[in-house]
């Protein structure tokens, strides 16, 4: 019996969680172990910090004369080359459920899917991974995005089926998410009061700002996220050296403006620069500002590590996950659950928790209704309001008392607005066989919080 739970915990320590950034212009894979202290993120070159795999694809033929996919840099040169057709907009192809006709040289034009071409790059990009772990050794993949979309997790979901040999759990986190678990994985000098990030991309600036209220058990944490598109960079080749430099002082300027708005009337602990295009050659006042008390910290990779710690979390929870929650307009405010005799006793049995997204809260299980025909709901408010309960009647059963009336209960959410109910009869046996009869209930969010 020892040895079995030694192999376990040896077993345990050597299973992987990934982080997978999947974003329109570029991608991210982070991973680590049980007992890792901080995620390591996947380089395209051994030994440097270049962890931005662009999201492309191109189809070439190989040394068979065969057709073979390669992404990220790799298809930029293979197309640059001529060797190949490039495959842009993979997430936008994927939101649109497109098919698109591709094809090169000799190999003949074929009309693909867009679930094939996004099953392609992540098979290809999670396959980098074999250069630092064993990929049989992955036991689940965080994927996060800016923008959440129920077809592309819906892809992803079945394209992570695919994942290795042993079945791999599949989670999915927004930016927000990726930004909260990150924190709170840091040394708490960092996040004694509110947390700053800015992320550059090629559409402007984002910045999410996290507070929390230390006065809710647990602490309550919120991010206030906003767009911010006259950060936007244009072009600038046919501009001469005086008209770029007049250009990136006024750019400073709409940054400095930002971020003073931002830091008005707030404590700020640390501050995050995201991207590429932050420098100390345009944003000098920008800097000086934000270093007034304040850590700055500049990177790229803070959403995948932040994927990382999130899947972690699901498989090896820590006291992290009971001390902290998120909450945001995605997530639910309050757990959802039920009270059940068990023998002599009653216990109460969670059915959806405080904090978690919309597109993953659900839960299916079956209950015995023994006194009447109704499914009572406890709902706890985390921010400290009093416990609800809410009642649902199933109509036109009849309870028999013995036991003998078994149901399912599947709860699910459909957007951030409401919870959907679904309880089925499902009989008992052949003593008692199902009627069939289906209840819908919906119970809309400012119901429960």
């Amino acid at each position: 019996m020892l040895i079995d739970r030694a192999l376990d915990e040896m077993t345990k320590k050597n299973k992987v969680v990934v982080g997978f950034d999947l974003g329109s212009d570029f991608s991210q894979i982070s991973y680590c172990r049980q007992n890792q202290s901080m995620p390591d993120t996947v380089s395209l070159v051994m030994g440097e910090e270049q962890y931005n795999i662009p999201t492309l694809l191109c189809r070439r033929k190989d040394a068979e004369g065969d057709a073979a996919w390669v992404i990220g840099k790799e298809a930029l040169l293979a197309a640059k080359e001529g060797e190949g057709v490039l495959v842009r907009d993979l997430l936008q192809l994927a939101k649109n459920n497109a098919s698109v006709r591709v094809g090169t040289g000799s190999l003949a034009e074929e009309e693909l899917s867009a679930e094939y071409l996004l099953r392609m790059f992540v098979k290809k990009a999670l396959a980098t991974l074999a250069a630092y772990i064993v990929t049989d050794d992955i036991a689940a993949v965080a994927f996060s995005m800016r923008d959440m979309d129920t077809a592309v997790m819906k892809m992803l979901r079945d394209i992570s089926k695919h994942i290795g040999k042993r079945k791999t759990e599949v989670y999915f986190m927004s930016y927000e998410d990726c930004f909260f678990q990150y924190i709170i994985h840091q040394p708490q000098e960092m996040w004694i009061h509110d947390v700053l990030l800015y992320d550059y991309r090629s559409d402007g600036i984002k910045s999410y700002l996290l507070s929390m209220n230390r006065k809710t058990n647990p602490v309550a944490c919120f991010i206030d996220a906003a767009h911010h598109p006259q950060m936007k960079i244009p072009d600038l080749a046919d501009k001469n050296e005086t008209a770029k430099g007049a250009f990136f002082k006024q750019l400073d300027s709409s940054l400095l403006e930002i971020v003073r708005k931002n830091c008005d009337q707030r404590v700020i602990t640390s501050v995050f620069l995201l991207g590429d295009s932050f420098s100390r050659d345009w944003c000098r006042e920008s800097l000086k500002y934000m270093c007034r008390g304040r850590r700055v910290f500049q990177g790229n990779n803070l959403f995948s590590k932040g994927a990382c710690y999130g899947a972690r979390e699901r498989v090896y929870p820590s006291t992290l996950s009971a001390s902290y929650v998120y909450l945001s307009e995605d997530k639910l405010r309050a757990n959802i659950g039920m009270t059940c005799d068990r023998g002599q006793t009653e216990v109460y049995y969670p059915i959806l928790d405080a904090g978690t997204s919309w597109y993953e809260a659900q839960n299916t299980f079956d209950v015995m209704l023994v006194k009447n025909n109704a499914i009572t709901l406890n709902i706890a408010p985390v921010d400290g309001r009093k416990t609800r309960v809410a009642r649902i009647s199933l109509e036109g059963l009849k309870v028999r008392g013995n036991k003998t009336n078994r149901v399912e209960l599947h709860f699910y959410m459909e957007d951030a607005n409401a919870v959907q109910i679904e309880i089925t009869d499902k009989g008992f046996g052949q003593f008692f066989p199902s009627t069939g009869q289906v209840w819908k209930e919906c119970l809309p969010l400012e119901a429960i919080t």
